[in-house]
């Protein structure tokens, strides 16, 4: 993937995009058999984790962790969406990122599903150029496999189908501010360290920022923006009237500035709460 996943987890992309296109990129067919594949279970914790797969609406099969909780429902839900962060926290930059909260609410009486984004599948391979259409690319997919995890979800006779929640971090947060847009199934969503505007980041005075401007040209970096606006999260982020967010933003996230982050979360539309976190990018706490 390009520059924006080294620089930001993927944290978002591009801006000012046309909501019916943006609508058509993210779409898919709901007539797809969902194909679901489960590969093991195992007992942990009061939790039921299934190992499965399903057919994603893109191509290929989708890796994720299903967790149940050990009594009867029915349940809510909440996917999640983890953050990608290939270079320094490989580890973590997968569907095992959320595995121990998804534990913890199977125990309170939720069932939870993680899938793997794309770039965690066997495979990829990240493209070098800073201006390949990758990073869209890989996030589109990403929103119309979760959106089809929703149609897993609801397809269960264990979950509410009108109470299904989204919590996504960094990458997975940009993949939430689209779904707030395109995914009506969706009531509720957690935005972790996310970027809603990707153009008012690039084009800010961050100091990374600039450096990308001077080494590549303005006109260059503008014409990417252009060329992607569809993408960006800022366009479905600030539609009013839709699912209540809540946004996390930390304040020593070392991708920006607070002052800039704080700009970043009040795009998004009401219904939404912000909090912040004495925390980094990672909203780990800083002690």
């Amino acid at each position: 993937m390009g520059w924006m996943t080294l620089l930001l987890g993927c944290a978002a992309v591009l801006a000012s995009a046309n909501t019916d296109e943006g609508s058509t990129r993210f779409g898919y067919d709901r007539s797809i058999p969902l194909d679901v594949g489960v590969h093991s279970t195992t007992q942990r914790g009061g939790a039921s984790i299934l190992d499965l797969d399903y057919a994603s609406p893109r191509g290929g099969r989708v890796p994720a962790y299903l967790v149940i909780p050990q009594r009867r429902g029915p349940f809510p839900a909440v996917i999640y969406g983890h953050w990608v962060n290939l270079k320094n926290s490989p580890e973590n930059s997968n569907r095992s990122e959320f595995l121990e909260e998804a534990i913890l609410l199977a125990r309170a009486g939720a069932v939870t599903l993680l899938p793997d984004a794309p770039s965690a599948r066997p495979g990829f391979k990240e493209d070098s150029d800073p201006f390949s259409p990758q990073d869209a690319a890989v996030l589109a997919h990403q929103v119309a496999d979760v959106r089809r995890g929703v149609d897993l979800l609801a397809a269960r006779p264990d979950v509410h189908t009108n109470r299904i929640a989204y919590v996504g971090h960094s990458f997975g947060a940009a993949v939430g501010g689209v779904l707030r847009g395109v995914e009506p199934h969706i009531q509720a969503l957690v935005l972790m360290a996310g970027v809603s505007s990707m153009r008012a980041l690039l084009m800010s005075d961050e100091p990374r920022m600039v450096e990308f401007r001077t080494k590549y040209g303005e006109q260059r970096v503008k014409q990417y923006l252009d060329d992607f606006d569809w993408a960006d999260a800022v366009q479905y982020v600030t539609q009013p009237g839709k699912a209540r967010v809540l946004v996390q933003v930390a304040t020593h996230d070392e991708f920006g500035r607070e002052t800039n982050f704080r700009r970043q979360a009040e795009l998004v539309a009401e219904p939404r709460t912000i909090q912040w976190y004495d925390a980094t990018h990672a909203l780990i706490n800083n002690e």
